[in-house]
């Protein structure tokens, strides 16, 4: 009985720590894209970038009522998609 406690404690921690994992990453991720906002006003990509701010912004708001690991999995690839797809109009916008 008491290993199983331990058991869940330490999957509860292990939880909680990557929900803070998450919680770093999309700030990062809001980050960038404020940035990038803040720079390209007038550009074309102004309000793809607006609506991807929204969407990590509600997606990091998720990551405190997140119930399971495939609830951060979700959250995590959209926080790679938000990533990739930003890099992607830098090169562009540089090319």
């Amino acid at each position: 009985v008491i290993e199983c406690e331990v058991s869940f404690l330490m999957s509860q921690y292990e939880f909680s720590l990557q929900q803070e994992v998450l919680m770093e990453k999309g700030a990062s991720v809001l980050g960038d894209l404020f940035r990038y906002q803040q720079k390209n006003k007038n550009s074309d990509s102004a309000q793809s970038i607006s609506v991807l701010y929204s969407l990590i912004w509600s997606a990091k708001q998720d990551i405190l009522v997140a119930k399971s690991e495939s609830d951060l999995d979700r959250i995590e690839g959209q926080f790679t998609l938000a990533d990739q797809f930003l890099n992607e109009i830098k090169v562009g916008a540089n090319a």
